[in-house]
């Protein structure tokens, strides 16, 4: 059951009137809104930078969890993957 509360409805004998929380609450739930709008669209610094790739396992690993560029399946140098299979070719798929 709903029950809705009219602006200063007593019960009880006890009277409140939440109207003087309106505008301080609804602007605070805007300011929490626009917060999240902006954090969710802005461009720019994130947590990875790049995406790298094992040339001998192929096992590909985001910036974050390559320690000095170094593989930690195989122990080879990691590669940027943006531009791997142009840089080999022999690698690609042929489909």
């Amino acid at each position: 059951m709903i029950t809705i509360v009219e602006p200063g409805a007593c019960w009880y004998g006890y009277c409140w009137d939440e109207s003087a929380y309106n505008v301080p609450l609804g602007i605070g739930i805007l300011l929490v809104g626009l917060f999240m709008l902006v954090m969710a669209f802005r461009k720019g610094r994130r947590d990875y930078k790049e995406t790298f790739i094992c040339p001998r396992c192929e096992t590909a690993l985001p910036y974050g969890e390559v320690a000095e560029e170094v593989c930690p399946e195989c122990g080879a140098a990691m590669e940027p993957l943006k531009g791997f299979y142009d840089r080999h070719p022999e690698r690609k798929e042929k489909r």
